[in-house]
């Protein structure tokens, strides 16, 4: 079951793709080949590793880096629902950040909930939508990274990183 954050301190992110694969193949290949494209998704990806070298199951836990800007960020997520051609979302608490500023480096937590959500557009086309809820620790946290941009490279992460795994279904399976 999906847990959404219900926190003031908690900044959303989302991006949809639309992609000439069916809804099975898109689902399959997430849940089973993404460990293996990760790094071509996005420059900022370092590693995703499934823990147990599994396909995405409830349960399975997933190691991840990633950098986006002068943030870089590591995970551990534990996978928290995976529903047929529906949905997988995953979850990393904490996950750790570091910030370089010119002034000072910052190391900090976040919680990162990780929603990756299937419909089916017709027989041969489906919408995969992304969304990363980023749950700072404090509401000053929060307004820090708002007031410095410290979401605006996440922003443009996450659509990179959609338009990479749009390539690379189509590339690999699409019609």
């Amino acid at each position: 079951m999906r847990e959404i954050p219900k926190s003031k301190n908690t900044v959303f992110i989302s991006s949809t793709i639309s992609t000439n694969v069916s809804i099975e193949d898109c689902f399959q290949f997430v849940k089973e080949k993404f460990p293996e494209c990760y790094q071509d998704l996005s420059d900022g990806h370092k590693y995703f590793r499934v823990v147990s070298g599994n396909p995405l199951a409830v349960g399975e836990e997933i190691e991840c880096a990633e950098r986006a800007g002068n943030q870089s960020i590591t995970h551990k997520y534990v996978v928290h629902e995976v529903v047929q051609n529906e949905r997988i979302y995953y979850l990393s608490k904490p996950s750790l950040v570091k910030i370089k500023l010119p002034w000072a480096a910052i190391d900090s937590e976040s919680n990162t909930y990780v929603y990756y959500d299937f419909t089916r557009e017709d027989q041969d086309h489906s919408l995969i939508r992304l969304t990363i809820g980023i749950q700072f620790q404090s509401m000053f946290e929060r307004l820090f990274s708002q007031l410095f941009m410290g979401i605006l490279p996440w922003k443009k992460h996450c659509l990179e990183e959609m338009d990479g795994l749009k390539q690379v279904l189509e590339s690999s399976i699409g019609q």
